[in-house]
C-alpha cells in the first residue's frame, strides 16, 4: 500500500507540474495572441489607443499669396503635377520675397514671358520660364553661384530650361534692373529690351516703347486688383 501512495504521489506531483506550466505558457502567451487577434488587452491597450487617437498629423496651412500663385500656375499648366505646380510656386513665393519684390509682379512677367511654358524659346533666342537671353544666363549663373557659394559650373543655354533655375536667374535680373533703373516701369521695359538699349535710350531722350510693361502690369492689376508699385 505504501508502495503503491507514493506512486500516486509521484504522479499527482508530475500532473500538477505540467498544468503549472502550461498556465504559465497560458499567461506569457495570452497578450501577444489577444493583440494578434485584436481583442483590447486591458489598461494598457486602451491607453495605446488612446495615445493614437490624439496623435494626427495636421498639415500646416500653406500661405495665401502661394495659394494665389499655384492656382495662376495651374491655370496656364493643367498638363503638370500638384507637386511640381506647389513647387514652382515655392520658388516664386521665396525668391520674390528674397529680392523684395511683389510676387505677383514676378507671376506677370512669367504670363507675359512665356505663359509658363518651360521649353519655351523666343525668335531671339531667349530660353525658358523667364525667357532668359543665353549671354545673360550666362552671367546670372555666375552672380547667383557667388551668392550661394556654388563653385563655378560649366554653364550650357540648355540649362534655362529648368524652370527652378530660370526662375532664380529671372528674379534676381528683374531685382538688379530695379536697383540699375530706380523704376519698376524702366526696370520693365529693360528686362525686355536688354539694360543697354534701355539705358542708351535714356540717355539720348529716345522714345521707349511701352507695349511690354503695359502688358505685365495689366497683367499685374488683373491678379491682384490693385495698382502696381513704381519702385
Amino acid at each position: 500500500m505504501e508502495t503503491r501512495h507514493k506512486k500516486t504521489d509521484t504522479r499527482t506531483l508530475s500532473c500538477g507540474s505540467v498544468c503549472a506550466k502550461l498556465m504559465l505558457a497560458v499567461a506569457l502567451f495570452m497578450p501577444a495572441l489577444m493583440a494578434f487577434r485584436g481583442v483590447p488587452g486591458g489598461g494598457e491597450t486602451r491607453k495605446v489607443t488612446e495615445v493614437l487617437k490624439i496623435v494626427e498629423v495636421v498639415e500646416k496651412p500653406r500661405p495665401k499669396d502661394l495659394v494665389t500663385v499655384y492656382n495662376i500656375v495651374k491655370s496656364h499648366r493643367s498638363d503638370i503635377t500638384d507637386s511640381e505646380a506647389w513647387r514652382v510656386s515655392e520658388v516664386i513665393l521665396e525668391e520674390s520675397l528674397k529680392r523684395n519684390l511683389d510676387p505677383m509682379l514676378v507671376v506677370a512677367v512669367i504670363e507675359i514671358e512665356s505663359r509658363f511654358q518651360y521649353s519655351a524659346i523666343s525668335p531671339a533666342g531667349a530660353r525658358g520660364i523667364m525667357q532668359i537671353m543665353p549671354d545673360t544666363g550666362r552671367f546670372l549663373t555666375a552672380a547667383v553661384g557667388r551668392e550661394l557659394g556654388l563653385l563655378p559650373v560649366v554653364y550650357r543655354p540648355e540649362s534655362l530650361d529648368d524652370p527652378i533655375l530660370n526662375i532664380r536667374m529671372g528674379v534676381y535680373y528683374l531685382h538688379d534692373l530695379r536697383k540699375q533703373f530706380r523704376n519698376l516701369h524702366l526696370a520693365l521695359i529693360a528686362y525686355n529690351a536688354g539694360p543697354a538699349e534701355a539705358q542708351n535710350r535714356l540717355e539720348n531722350n529716345q522714345v521707349f516703347s511701352q507695349e511690354y510693361a503695359t502688358l505685365v502690369l495689366d497683367a499685374y492689376r488683373r491678379h491682384t486688383n490693385r495698382k502696381a508699385p513704381t519702385f
